[in-house]
């Protein structure tokens, strides 16, 4: 069985699940449109070579690593279904118990991994803010944004248990994935890129680096691309393919996520309190993480703007070692 506990973001990881994606075979295979399908089998190439690699970075810190495993062939007929490549937006793992929103097929041999006492499916049409894409844990506090057409009674349940296994819920309505905003790297340090919570009165005495629009240089060729896709996704050198982007604005949809609220440089994932990955370099980030006392290691995943995700969401943390501390009694 998989063991499940996480507390806090920045405790030392141990277990980690990475995302997976459709091979270029299944592109090739079923797309006769060479202008159309050649950009996806090359993004399918790379997208599983930045996994790899990513499983490798982790195993070198002593962190086993776990993959979905599927048969591609089932889907070979439509493109119904996003590939799992972001398993943070369809779980949660707090305290110790899993929370698994928004099940597929894509995930059902490894939820047989995990102790059935741990974990916890839920059945709502609203889960998919039920994850840690929306909930920051930072020991005995938990930050959940909750969507604006939630139900109060689900929002009451889940509160309820969590305050019964010990934990502080802050509630937030700003209906959008919150590890894209805002990251609590380590007690006492944080990178936003605005003021997302009251800092002062939740994080009192913490030290928070703001860094607002700091990113869109970086992919300035968007724009050229944005309004045709409406905002939500890119893949450099086809901002000019509109075969490629009719096809992926029909059949797609599901795939693909809304590019300008992850153009940041906040989407991390850390290994333990001095040790964090992070999509790019940053000069203002890293003086910060310098002062901390925090070593980055840069990953580069080349197509998260097209997959709309950074290093945090296409992983899942499974394991962190560490308890229920009180970071602010």
């Amino acid at each position: 069985m998989v063991p499940i506990k996480g507390y806090a973001t920045f405790h030392p990881l141990k277990h980690c699940l990475i995302g997976k994606s459709f091979s270029a075979d299944f592109f090739l295979k079923n797309i006769k449109n060479k202008k159309i399908a050649d950009p996806l089998a090359r993004i399918a190439d790379e997208t599983e070579e930045d996994y790899q690699t990513l499983e490798k970075l982790l195993k070198s810190h002593n962190i086993t690593t776990y993959r979905p495993e599927f048969d591609e062939n089932k889907y070979d007929k439509n493109y119904y279904g996003r590939p799992p490549v972001s398993p943070r937006d369809h779980f949660a793992v707090i305290g110790e118990t899993f929370y698994a929103a928004q099940t597929t097929n894509f995930y059902g041999s490894f939820l047989k991994k995990i102790d059935r006492k741990k974990l916890f499916l839920q059945n709502y049409g609203y889960n998919s803010f039920l994850t840690t894409a929306n909930i920051c844990r930072v020991g005995k506090d938990l930050w959940w944004d909750v969507h604006k057409n939630t139900p109060d009674y689900i929002i009451k349940k889940y509160k309820e248990k969590w305050i019964t296994e010990g934990f502080r819920v802050h509630l937030s309505n700003r209906s959008y994935h919150s590890d894209g905003v805002f990251c609590v790297v380590k007690p006492g340090c944080i990178v936003s890129l605005r003021d997302i919570q009251d800092y002062a009165t939740e994080f009192p005495g913490w030290d928070v680096l703001y860094l607002p629009d700091q990113s869109w240089s970086k992919v300035s060729p968007f724009l050229k691309i944005k309004e045709k896709v409406g905002g939500r996704w890119w893949l450099k050198g086809e901002e000019h393919n509109d075969q490629l982007i009719e096809f992926v604005n029909t059949w797609l949809t599901d795939w693909v996520g809304y590019v300008e609220e992850t153009v940041f440089d906040v989407n991390m994932l850390s290994i333990d309190e001095n040790t964090i990955i992070c999509n790019n370099y940053n000069k203002k980030v890293f003086a910060h993480f310098k002062k901390h006392r925090i070593e980055p290691i840069v990953f580069n995943f080349r197509h998260r703007y097209f997959w709309d995700g950074g290093i945090h969401c296409i992983t899942q943390d499974l394991y962190r070692e560490g308890t229920q501390e009180d970071y602010f009694g």
